[in-house]
């Protein structure tokens, strides 16, 4: 069970930080499809797609804590790694709200500006979730410490396939 959820826990623990580079597509919206049974499921996966990280991180931070089975002693240090989810989660709810906006009227350099902007709150929201989570890894067991590494491996290696 563990190995089937690694995975998951491998994207959620990254996702306020990685989902930024999947802002462009997250910014764009399509034109409502037909009531068709493909149309509505096409429809349904556009929706999830629009969903802001702030309304999903709320089930990440659950999942994480019972995954990295955080002790009450580890409490303290968990709680800054989730309030930097938090912070990152509204951070990148502001970009993409700012970038759905802006979308229809932006021209190449425009676009490119805002590539530089989403990979900027990116880099913020690296260097705020690497703050809070040093401490929080210190304090992990070796088996805590282990399921933490194989999660960042599995989540490294799904998304910086050469």
């Amino acid at each position: 069970m563990m190995r089937l959820r690694r995975p998951f826990l491998a994207a959620a623990l990254f996702t306020s930080v990685a989902v930024v580079g999947l802002m462009p597509a997250l910014a764009q919206t399509t034109p409502a499809p037909a009531n068709s049974g493909a149309a509505q499921s096409e429809a349904h996966h556009h929706a999830v797609q629009r969903m802001l990280p702030g309304q999903l991180v709320d089930g990440r931070i659950a999942f994480l804590k019972t995954e990295l089975k955080i002790t009450p002693a580890q409490e303290t240090q968990w709680q800054q790694v989730a309030g930097a989810m938090h912070e990152n989660a509204n951070s990148l709810d502001q970009a993409i709200k700012t970038a759905r906006q802006d979308r229809g009227s932006m021209d190449a350099v425009q676009r490119l500006a805002l590539r530089e902007q989403f990979a900027k709150v990116r880099a913020e929201n690296d260097a705020r979730l690497l703050a809070a989570f040093r401490p929080l890894y210190a304090s992990l067991s070796p088996e805590q410490q282990q399921v933490a590494n194989q999660l960042v491996a599995s989540h490294h290696e799904r998304h910086h396939r050469a």
